[in-house]
């Protein structure tokens, strides 16, 4: 049994994987540098399980590395490498984050096509893996990331949930920042994907990522497949296929 942990900037997302590659359960907490805030995911793993990790906030790594020091489990993690069935056409693997080498990982063990993954998170990023070879990505500023700059930079505009609106053109300012944004940026993921197609050629496209959830109905002409667990599967994909990982030693306060 296998807990994978993915720390994004906002958000970190855990899942109980069996040696079959099935997510069993899964759990989620706000991402923080507190060891305490990963109590729920962390309480009930069994002794003898493998907990592997990709983290994009080392601070956020160090205090899942504490939260596991109690169960005497060493937090081992996902590091870009090009010895596990991934090769890189000109791209440093060293500068590639822990996550989308996983979901690459993830997405030539699930489905080995041509692939564009799309993951809509803080940030969103279109990676396309061809032929076994990641060719490189494009990222550009997520949705709740530009909706909150829009509503803090304006003096008379205040922050708003995201929600879905049935009608482009509203008359509420609520009512038409929701509008805005959603088809705003369900018609920038269309185009993003649309562009990378006619460069890179046809791909099978991959919707993931919490705010891919928000976004998935409006996508549907124009995606394959959402694989809301993909980077968990990748993180399972890497442990299952490594017996090598390197481990987070934490780091003791005076």
């Amino acid at each position: 049994m296998l807990l994978a942990v993915n720390i994004g900037n906002t958000r970190t997302n855990a899942g109980l994987i069996n040696e079959r590659g099935q997510v069993l359960s899964k759990a989620a907490v706000a991402t923080s540098r507190h060891a305490e805030e990963y109590s729920s995911i962390v309480g009930p793993v069994m002794p003898g399980t493998r907990v592997v990790c990709a983290s994009v906030v080392p601070m956020a790594t160090q205090a899942l590395a504490q939260a596991l020091r109690p169960h005497d489990i060493e937090l081992e993690l996902v590091v870009p490498r090009a010895d596990l069935g991934l090769t890189f056409g000109g791209v440093d693997y060293r500068e590639l984050g822990a996550d989308l080498f996983a979901n690459a990982l993830a997405s030539q063990w699930l489905w080995n096509k041509d692939a564009l993954l799309v993951d809509l998170g803080t940030g969103s990023t279109f990676c396309v893996v061809k032929d076994g070879v990641y060719r490189g990505t494009a990222i550009v500023p997520g949705m709740e990331i530009s909706f909150r700059a829009l509503t803090s930079g304006a003096a008379l505009l205040r922050e708003v949930p995201l929600a879905k609106s049935p009608r482009v053109i509203n008359i509420t300012t609520v009512e038409c920042l929701q509008s805005g944004i959603y088809y705003g940026y369900l018609e920038l993921v269309r185009g993003m994907i649309k562009r990378v197609q006619s460069e890179q050629g046809q791909l099978f496209v991959v919707l993931t990522g919490g705010i891919g959830a928000f976004l998935c109905d409006g996508l549907g002409d124009c995606i394959d497949c959402y694989e809301p667990n993909l980077s968990l599967i990748g993180i399972w994909r890497v442990a299952s296929v490594a017996s090598d990982l390197p481990t987070f030693a934490p780091i003791t306060p005076d």
